[in-house]
């Protein structure tokens, strides 16, 4: 018998699991957060609208389609037969009904009639049916984590182009900052050129670096533009500007539990596995025996002694079928499924040395990018510390309107270059959940 301290002891330690599964599942919440509303909503309407989804959803419906005939294999076979059918000789025997007088009796008519209800039921098949039964079920598998491996590319394309559009508008930003800026010294230096207190060569470079600035914004505006157009393909949409996030949480994904074992794609070559095990499975008993029961009811002639006359006829019975030599080669058959299954074997052991290249390298990037990162954060703090010593000295007359126009320029493009890596950093974050199958929206 337990005590009562025996028991409080169970019951402490149940308490504790539970305290440590919950924090458990807490953490793994927090590790990773929900995207934006914004984005679940474009990818829900990109995986609602998307004809690749609507098509990969088809071949559901078409693979279910195709289970609900493999059961067909155990119904009844019912038809309708009705046959004519002219034959000559018709056998006959003649027998002496007086004497010297004799009648023919024939067996057979010439003209011979048969219709009939025909019915064959399968009985056993020694587990080919059910193989076949097995089989499809494992095509509907297949055909739908073929559908949610295809949900899950179109959800991170949609993710990447929108977290494209939003670093494009910071990028935008910052490039319009650099125009407004280049715009208010083109204007400054037009006015001491007019005092005699500037050279037009300021001037120019002032409005070669505009030019340029404006140049990169077109680009950049361009790029914004054709990401919309590549969104609004997948989501059905048909206007422009509709994003309007202006920053991106760089730590929403987390990267540090990714593995391949839940790649949608390794789980449709794992369903195709299963598939190929069947074939050999249902090749291997290509060799066994069927039985089949069988029965028919309906209205033919040729019955003694009227043999003209159409009668009603029924017959029931069970035949066995045993393949002695089939065109079917069964031998060759299992021949061709063990190959196939080989060949799905290899190709999942291929998969699954990409997918496992594919995230250390995937880690590596995001490793090599946040350090960069950390590098731009410092070449920021430093061009930002650095124009502020230039407008100082620029003020004093110390330096150039050039030397200016260079640290104005240094910290724009430290500004830009951080976003970019940013947006890299994001990018190969997201690649590396997309190959681990993670679902965040």
């Amino acid at each position: 018998m337990k005590t009562q301290k025996d028991k409080s002891k169970i019951m402490n330690k149940k308490f504790l699991a539970t305290v440590v599964v919950f924090l458990a599942v807490s953490i793994a919440f927090s590790q990773n957060k929900q995207a934006p509303d914004e984005l679940t909503a474009l990818i829900n309407k990109a995986i609602e609208n998307y004809p690749k989804l609507k098509e990969a959803n088809e071949y559901v419906n078409l693979s279910e389609a195709k289970n609900d005939l493999s059961y067909g294999a155990y119904m009844p076979v019912i038809s309708g037969d009705a046959s004519y059918r002219y034959g000559k000789p018709t056998p006959s025997i003649s027998f002496p009904v007086a004497p010297g007088v004799t009648k023919d009796v024939q067996f057979l008519p010439a003209n011979n009639f048969d219709m009939a209800l025909k019915l064959q039921q399968p009985i056993w098949d020694f587990g080919r049916t059910n193989g076949s039964v097995q089989k499809s079920k494992s095509e509907i598998t297949t055909a739908k984590d073929n559908l949610e491996s295809a949900k899950n590319t179109v959800a991170y394309q949609v993710a990447q182009i929108y977290f494209g559009i939003v670093f494009l508008n910071k990028s935008i930003e910052v490039q319009n900052q650099q125009i407004k800026l280049l715009e208010t010294n083109e204007k400054l230096i037009s006015d001491k050129l007019k005092n005699g207190d500037a050279l037009r060569f300021d001037l120019l470079s002032t409005q070669v670096k505009k030019n340029s600035a404006q140049n990169r914004l077109i680009d950049l505006q361009t790029q914004l533009k054709k990401h919309y157009d590549i969104l609004n393909m997948v989501t059905g949409n048909d206007t422009y500007g509709y994003i309007r996030a202006n920053s991106a949480d760089g730590n929403l994904y987390s990267v540090d539990a990714v593995t391949a074992e839940n790649n949608p794609d390794l789980k449709v070559l794992n369903d195709k596995l299963s598939s190929a095990n069947w074939d050999v499975k249902i090749a291997r008993r290509g060799w066994l025996p069927s039985l089949v029961a069988s029965a028919s009811a309906g209205y033919r002639n040729g019955f003694v002694p009227d043999i003209n006359k159409l009668l009603f006829n029924y017959n029931v019975g069970v035949g066995l079928n045993i393949p002695i030599f089939s065109s079917a080669r069964p031998n060759f058959q299992t021949k061709i499924a063990k190959i196939n299954l080989q060949a799905n074997k290899y190709a999942l052991e291929a998969q699954k040395l990409s997918l496992n290249k594919d995230i250390a390298q995937g880690k590596n990037d995001v490793d090599a990018t946040q350090r960069k990162l950390q590098n731009y954060e410092l070449q920021v703090e430093q061009a930002n510390e650095a124009l502020s010593l230039a407008n100082t000295r620029y003020k004093n007359g110390v330096i150039t309107n050039l030397e200016m126009l260079s640290a104005q320029t240094n910290l724009q493009d430290a500004l830009l270059g951080r976003i970019q890596l940013e947006y890299n950093l994001l990018l190969s974050k997201l690649e590396l959940n997309r190959i681990g199958g993670t679902k965040f929206w």
